[in-house]
């Protein structure tokens, strides 16, 4: 227990958040970058992500601004200033191996860039000879060519035919000019030809910076990925030194109909064993029941290629360069739990209004579950993306909110979507990256943000600590999702979510059961079946859950069949798996499979069926899913409402939890990730007879408690204050000193003898804008014309008269209305701040009997001032610019899409409340 004691007041540097870092065509300087990287560090930040992005301005002299060419002399010294910098304050430095993404660049020829296959469809009646001339008819080059005969609608899959051979080239003058299908005998009867095109159009990077537009790579040949590090990656780490970049990073997976790869028809026929191209119209359409089969072996292979020649590669890479990797995978068709198990580092990604309770399947579980499956202990992810929009809305109490739901997913450090470099001389709020949070020293909260920081710091320290721990897996249907996708850029971590559905998973989380996503590989080689379950790592996965699974690899059946023998108990949502996927073999394998079957589970759902030591049943649809989650195996953890709150209260709903295994103890992460307070009897399955409980926002110990375990679980009450989380550390004996004690359940307001209001006669100052207001009662400054676009700090000044107390009294400041985070200051001292709910705070150390000066310091968000009419926003002139490898034309748009207001406005209509409003009081108990 004293370990965590420790932890909680010294956490490790080594788990800080860290934040993306734009440079905008690398217009930075040396005293900027050491402005910017003290800030951060100032911050409570451990580190930096740089990503090189497109120029926000021309070069000016006036203002300081120079953009830099991509690998010139000056773009490695910046660079090297920032290690070395970066390095003396402690801060370590990750790097994106791209300018934009995905990885690629002006070197990248066109034979190395992703392919997007298309077929042509060509009805023909025979018999006949056809013949076609494709020239400026294709947009591309015809790589296949395939006929078959059709029957009712379909292809008769044994009239497939490659006619590949038949496919020419059309010349002009001696020139290559096009493509030209040659005389071929067509049969009797309707008939369909297929020519699959690759066309010319290839993905190119997004977002560059000047010099580094170009070719996005194919990720998946290793010829190209090795070529790809040798041409950029390489020089990097020469030109800078091995080991100074702590990780590179491959963000998001984002190649726009890349369904093809040149190699793919060869690794076909050697990983697959036959060959594919007479079977390639079942990529697009129909030839019966091959078509299935024929496209999970397609994907399959895809799968392989990708993670084998790209995904590990980039980490061998990396490893071999000095450093590690850091890989969003989602994006990607390839098997999801394997592309971010090739990461040292799996980063999730969470952007839109994700500051709420649910579990986020595309972008954060499934990175957290192939960090659990695969044993990797720091599970990282990008946070705050879009976390409102339009932009400049995120307040600390959001984002609060949004780093529980993250971690509540099972990741463990945050990265800040995040810190736009901003020369001083551009002035406030300066330049801003158009998808993220302003999380930058340019915000106007930007001095509260250490108490985020410190927050996440302490979380991320004790959710790094031991190891995962969860009783229930949820099989990952890739299969099914690979066996219907026509040929397509597939982005299977969507595909996944919309198939088991949010229900399902967000009701198995919100009853009490933890859970990881497994795939094939996981439970066939990764775990050992013992007789409490299926073990991987340290987590012992009791209760299996197929949800609506029809195909079901045959490897992955057996081993299912062994779990249950041995004690496991497997759940079939939407009926039992009947097809083993691919098509070799296919007829041998599905009977396998449905003896398997046979023997596993009764045709008749919701009948629960003995076999070996343990049970399965199949169950309609997820509505019974808890139901017999419950008769199966108790939840890790049952939250229930307590006292006057248990008839109109579902706490779970709100309030979720991460368990942690930390040498033979037991850790609990609890978050109530919702504006509203909450009663809450937490029943831990794996309790012990002693906690402490633990508040990582004020890294105090608030409880200790020693249980009386006649019953088979520990129960504590808690009362949740609105987006407050606790740690609960469960061991078999309290430590001799654990610091303050107390019940935890208590309710200021309502316990408060003496209520004084104070929401009258205040002195509103806005000494920036020279602006000062007597105040009948709380009113926000947006409502005066003269600040009525400021954005900043003012300050709301009253006397408060307090009477005598007792000495055991304590007095409480309790504020109604705060937009967006108030500092308290009592007779000129600080006594805290306000900055989520609820706004109310302790000031029996600091208020006097008598007369007192109370002062709010309260700051806004920027969006008032983007809405400003004012608002200058100057634009490049004339269609050329001297400064500039672009026509002018090219930075208007840059500005238009990525700086300029033009969506705030359109979005927001009119200011925002800005300030303090409604009832001010002072509470008074005992």
């Amino acid at each position: 227990m004293d370990f965590y004691q420790k932890l909680l007041q010294n956490p490790p540097t080594a788990a800080k958040g860290f934040t993306r870092w734009w440079w905008y065509g690398a217009a930075v300087t040396k005293a900027e970058i050491h402005r910017e990287l003290t800030f951060m560090k100032e911050a409570g930040l451990g580190g930096v992500e740089i990503q090189i992005t497109y120029p926000l301005q021309e070069d000016s002299e006036e203002l300081g601004i120079k953009n830099r060419p991509f690998f010139s002399p000056e773009f490695f010294e910046m660079l090297d200033y920032t290690l070395t910098a970066a390095e003396e304050m402690g801060l370590f430095v990750d790097m994106t191996l791209c300018s934009g993404w995905p990885f690629g660049g002006p070197f990248v020829p066109t034979d190395m860039a992703p392919e997007i296959l298309i077929p042509y469809q060509i009805d023909v009646m025979g018999p006949c000879e056809y013949e076609q001339d494709f020239t400026t008819i294709l947009a591309g080059t015809p790589s296949k060519a395939v006929m078959g005969k059709v029957e009712n609608g379909v292809i008769v899959a044994n009239t497939l035919q490659d006619i590949t051979d038949h496919l020419d080239e059309t010349w002009l003058h001696g020139w290559a000019w096009g493509h030209c299908l040659n005389k071929v005998s067509i049969p009797e009867g309707h008939w369909k030809i297929y020519i699959f095109v690759t066309s010319k159009y290839k993905q190119q990077v997004g977002v560059p910076a000047p010099g580094m537009e170009g070719n996005a790579m194919d990720h998946c040949r290793k010829d190209v990925s090795d070529f790809y590090f040798a041409n950029f990656g390489d020089p990097l780490v020469d030109k800078l030194g091995e080991g100074r970049i702590r990780a590179f990073f491959c963000d998001s997976i984002e190649l726009a109909g890349n369904n093809w790869t040149n190699i793919l028809p060869e690794q076909f026929m050697l990983r697959r064993g036959y060959d594919l191209t007479p079977y390639m119209p079942a990529l697009w359409g129909s030839i019966g029941e091959l078509t299935a089969d024929i496209r999970y072996d397609y994907y399959k292979t895809f799968s392989e290629l990708t993670i084998e020649n790209f995904f590990r590669n980039f980490t061998a890479w990396s490893h071999s360069r000095g450093a590690k990797s850091r890989i969003q995978a989602h994006g990607t068709w390839g098997d999801i739990l394997q592309a971010y198990a090739a990461a040292d580092f799996p980063e999730g990604e969470t952007f839109g209004e994700n500051d709420k309770y649910e579990v986020n399947t595309v972008h954060r579980r499934l990175a957290s579950s192939a960090g659990h499956v695969y044993g990797r202990n720091i599970i990282t992810n990008e946070t705050f993306t879009w976390l409102r929009m339009p932009r400049f809305m995120e307040t600390l109490e959001m984002m609060k909110a949004a780093v529980d739901a993250v971690f509540l997913d099972g990741i463990n450090q945050i990265v800040n979507h995040g810190y736009s470099y901003s020369p001083e001389s551009v002035g406030k709020p300066g330049w801003a990256f158009y998808a993220s949070s302003f999380i930058s020293h340019n915000n106007t909260w930007w001095e509260y943000y250490p108490l985020l920081s410190s927050y996440i710091h302490t979380v991320s320290a004790f959710l790094q600590t031991g190891d995962s721990y969860s009783e229930v897996a949820i099989y990952l249907p890739q299969a099914d999702i690979w066996s219907s996708m026509p040929m397509a850029e597939l982005h299977l971590a969507m595909k996944l979510e919309e198939h088991i559905g949010k229900s399902l998973v967000n009701q198995v989380q919100k009853s009490g059961y933890y859970f990881d996503y497994l795939n094939d590989e996981a439970i066939t080689a990764l775990s050992h079946i013992s007789d409490t379950g299926l073990e991987i790592g340290a987590n012992c996965y009791k209760v299996m859950i197929l949800p609506k699974v029809s195909r079901l690899p045959l490897d992955t059946a057996y081993k299912l069949l062994e779990y249950v023998l041995e004690g496991g108990i497997l759940i079939a949502v939407g009926g039992r798996p009947r097809t083993v996927p691919g098509y070799l073999g296919r007829q041998e394998n599905n009977e396998s499979l449905e003896r398997i079957m046979d023997g596993l589970f009764e045709e008749e759902t919701g009948v629960w069926r003995k076999v070996g030591k343990g049970k399965t049943i199949i169950i309609e649809n997820e509505s019974e899913l808890v139901l017999r989650l419950n008769e199966s195996a108790a939840p890790d953890v049952v939250i229930e409402p307590f006292g006057e709150a248990m008839h109109d209260s579902q706490p779970a709903q709100t309030i979720g939890y991460v368990h942690r295994i930390h040498e033979g103890g037991h850790v609990y992460f609890l978050a109530n990730v919702s504006s509203q307070e909450q009663k809450a009897r937490i029943q831990f399955k794996y309790g012990t007879k002693a906690a402490v409980v633990l508040d990582p926002m004020t890294q105090k110990t608030i409880r200790r408690i020693q249980l009386s375990l006649e019953v088979d679980a520990a129960s504590i009450e808690f009362v949740f204050e609105p987006f407050q989380s606790f740690m609960v550390v469960f061991d078999e004996e309290l430590p001799e000193t654990v610091g303050v004690e107390d019940n935890g359940i208590l309710t200021v307001i309502e316990q408060a003898a003496q209520h004084i209001d104070i929401s009258d006669s205040w002195t509103l100052r806005i000494p920036k804008a020279h602006f000062e207001q007597e105040l009948a009662t709380l009113q926000t400054w947006e409502q005066f014309e003269e600040v009525r676009y400021y954005c900043g700090s003012a300050f709301y000044d009253k006397k408060v008269s307090v009477p005598a107390m007792q000495p055991t009294s304590r007095i409480w400041l309790n504020l109604e209305g705060v937009h967006d985070v108030a500092e308290v200051f009592v007779n000129g001292q600080s006594a805290g701040v306000l900055w989520k709910a609820p706004r109310r705070l302790d000031l029996t150390e600091w208020l006097n009997e008598g007369e007192n000066d109370l002062r709010i310091k309260v700051v806004n968000v920027w969006i008032n001032h983007m809405l400003s009419p004012d608002l200058q926003e100057p634009k490049p002139e004339g269609p050329l610019s001297e400064n500039w490898p672009y026509f002018t034309v090219k930075m208007n748009q840059i500005h238009d899409k990525r700086l300029y207001t033009t969506k705030e406005r359109k979005h927001v209509l009119a200011p925002l409340p800005s300030g303090l409003s409604g009832k001010a009081s002072l509470s008074i108990i005992g």
